[in-house]
């Protein structure tokens, strides 16, 4: 089994010790995507803010409505990137990902993650996913640049 393997595999054992438990079978829908949706706008002003950790709080309490909100799990990555917690939003990431493949956030914030982890790779493969999803992104066509650099790099200090 490779890196990337064990990596993946470790990461989809942790539990997020910010997840809150289920509350969306307690509600109708209504009640779940108001309480979610309005807990997701606390968070986004948390987050913007600066105060990442306070946002990933209302970010999980609000997923306890939603669970499957793309957006949410999306922002939450977001999140653990700003304090430096890399496996949690690759988690996220994942999830979002899983919830809406069509979302180019999901794949955009997993591809930061795995990019700060030194996993160029698997990040250029995320990123490519946004261009493909949103061909006139300046920025995921930057960033996957930087990840085709890196890759580059890394094959050239290995074939030394």
């Amino acid at each position: 089994m490779g890196e990337d393997e064990d990596f993946d595999k470790l990461i989809d054992g942790i539990k997020n010790v910010d997840d809150e438990p289920d509350l969306s079978a307690c509600e109708s829908t209504e009640e779940a995507e108001a309480n979610g949706l309005a807990l997701k706008d606390q968070g986004n002003a948390a987050l913007m803010a600066g105060h990442y950790n306070e946002a990933i709080h209302l970010y999980s309490t609000g997923l306890s409505h939603l669970p499957n909100n793309a957006i949410i799990l999306s922002n939450r990555a977001l999140a653990y990137i700003k304090v430096e917690n890399y496996g949690l939003a690759i988690q996220d990431a994942t999830h979002a990902i899983e919830a809406d493949p069509s979302y180019p956030k999901g794949y955009y914030r997993r591809g930061s993650a795995e990019f700060a982890l030194g996993r160029a790779k698997a990040a250029r493969k995320d990123f490519r996913a946004v261009c493909k999803l949103r061909p006139k992104d300046r920025d995921a066509r930057g960033k996957l640049q930087e990840c085709d650099k890196a890759v580059r790099e890394a094959a050239f200090a290995a074939a030394i």
